[in-house]
């Protein structure tokens, strides 16, 4: 199987209007969508409910689309709608998915892989909390553009935006950098990760570090918003 999963580090840190930084250790699911079902038959404890429940779920509801249609479909139709044409190929998923049946994910990333076996695009699907909407942006590999901020994230971060990207193509290492800028530089994320194969060893042993990555994830950014908070970071309300 090509599926695997992603384990290391998440940074943040913000240069204004005040100096806040913070990193945890993470991990992050990369399935192929076309092979699901091979993941489903081959891992222990992990399952797309076809079959049965296990620890991890993966659960077509949680991501993008009607949750009667296929996945790696609605990922290409959204992917296409977004680029003007369409676009062909292999859909791989970077994300969260559903442990202990709690799912939350600030982004999942899609990446599609093209005919000549290279990252052609990467489709962010991000989310807010508490809302709990939905945005995607399209970033084409080759080139990269800068974008506009069209999606309110967090409270701490104005709207009027641009987003910066450097996404490199996965392989054993996996690094992404998203930079937010207002005639200059606010803030940045980065994720720096490796590569584990994906097998019921290393899910089992992936849980017992990390059991739960949504409580992980939800209690961070309300921890981290709590500080900005006392540092009398401005707040900017939902538009």
């Amino acid at each position: 199987m090509e599926s695997a999963i992603y384990t290391g580090k998440v940074f943040h840190r913000r240069v204004v209007p005040k100096l806040h930084a913070f990193e945890y250790n993470i991990f992050l699911f990369w399935l192929k969508l076309s092979e699901i079902s091979a993941v489903n038959k081959r891992v222990k404890g992990f399952s797309d409910r076809s079959i049965r429940r296990s620890i991890v779920n993966f659960t077509r509801a949680d991501y993008l689309g009607d949750p009667q249609q296929n996945l790696e479909s609605a990922v290409l139709e959204k992917m296409s709608e977004l680029n003007g044409k369409p676009l062909f190929g292999e859909v791989f998923m970077l994300g969260q998915v559903r442990t202990f049946g709690l799912y939350f994910s600030p982004v999942n990333f899609f990446y599609l892989r093209d005919s000549a076996n290279n990252f052609s695009h990467v489709l962010a699907e991000v989310s807010n909390t508490p809302w709990n909407n939905r945005h995607h942006y399209l970033v084409d590999l080759a080139e990269q553009k800068d974008c506009a901020k069209a999606f309110h994230v967090s409270p701490f971060n104005p709207i009027d935006m641009v987003y910066h990207w450097r996404i490199a193509q996965p392989n054993e290492e996996l690094k992404l950098q998203l930079i937010c800028s207002k005639q200059s530089k606010h803030f940045e994320a980065s994720m720096d990760l490796k590569r584990i194969p994906l097998n019921s060893v290393s899910l089992r042993k992936t849980l017992l570090s990390i059991p739960s990555m949504t409580i992980k994830t939800v209690a961070g950014i309300y921890w981290q918003a709590l500080k900005l908070f006392l540092k009398r970071v401005p707040i900017y309300t939902h538009p």
